[in-house]
């Protein structure tokens, strides 16, 4: 049974917690003014800005961030600083019980893909979107805020989701339970116990920067492993900079198109989440069934309670 995290009201206070790379403090402070404006009340993790070569502190000092916040009464939401590398080292650290036990909102994007996936093998809805110390600190063009928090406190079935300036590759309609994130992520989970399997499910995948070769052997390796087994739909993101060259014959939408006939279901390419150019970056909850149509995503039941 999925588990719902608490809805994150107006006032709730939210912790900020670097699980991969170091965090720039102008960044951050820019990312806490944003969440203030929006009524939030931000808390930084203990160990926030430190900084181990390129991990925001040592495996233990993320892990004891990470488990203090969850374990905080007062902390409604886990809101990740940024991406980078680190969260793979966390997973091992982390008992699915603490989190079922304390479920609450989690948001972020990029690497913390492995650890929605950790919310996922707890049974736990979890939160793909904007990150404090990025796009929500670029403010309003970079992140729907009236989106995300309608989100973070949708308890009812229907809330929507238009698909904007996406476009579909492949038309029809399914319904299943919107699971995904970081393709990069997503694929070095393969193989292990954090694996995400789409199974049922409607993938909402997305990256940056990686040439159209990995990105075939990305989702080759994801189909091999089985993940892809009986996925009811695909939803890509802006894909920003993956591409050869500029002049390389082909664009994203076209090659995505082909990589994904062999599923035979619906596909659309362009949502704005995770990964984006210049649109604002938009927030999908993983683990809630939803139906995808011409129109957008529909969630067929709450997100939180």
């Amino acid at each position: 049974m999925t588990v719902r995290p608490r809805a994150v009201l107006p006032g709730a206070t939210v912790g900020i917690l670097a699980p991969a790379s170091p965090v720039q403090l102008p960044w951050l402070e820019a990312g806490e003014a944003e969440l203030r404006r929006v009524g939030l009340v931000p808390r930084r993790s203990r160990n926030l800005l430190k900084r181990t070569v390129y991990t925001a502190g040592s495996a233990a000092e993320r892990t004891g961030d990470f488990l203090e916040l969850l374990e905080d009464g007062e902390v409604s939401a886990l809101l990740g600083a940024r991406g980078g590398y680190g969260c793979l080292d966390l997973l091992p650290r982390i008992p699915p019980d603490r989190i079922r036990e304390n479920p609450k909102v989690i948001l972020g994007g990029s690497d913390l893909t492995a650890l929605l996936a950790l919310w996922s093998g707890a049974g736990v809805v979890s939160f793909h979107g904007p990150m404090v110390a990025q796009q929500i600190a670029r403010g309003r063009s970079r992140w729907d805020a009236e989106e995300t928090l309608g989100l973070l406190r949708a308890r009812e079935p229907g809330f929507h989701l238009p698909w904007r300036n996406a476009e579909s590759l492949h038309p029809g309609r399914a319904e299943g339970v919107l699971r995904g994130g970081c393709l990069s992520i997503l694929a070095a989970l393969a193989g292990t116990p954090f694996a995400t399997s789409f199974q049922d499910a409607i993938a909402v995948l997305e990256d940056i920067s990686v040439k159209p070769y990995q990105i075939e052997r990305m989702l080759t390796q994801l189909a091999l492993a089985g993940l892809l087994d009986g996925v009811r739909g695909i939803v890509f993101g802006r894909m920003p900079g993956c591409t050869q060259h500029p002049d390389q014959g082909y664009t994203t939408a076209e090659l995505l198109a082909r990589l994904s006939e062999r599923f035979e279901v619906p596909v659309v390419f362009g949502f704005a989440t995770g990964h984006t150019d210049d649109d604002p970056c938009r927030t999908v909850p993983f683990g809630v069934r939803a139906r995808m149509d011409e129109d957008g995503l529909t969630l067929l039941e709450g997100a939180v309670e």
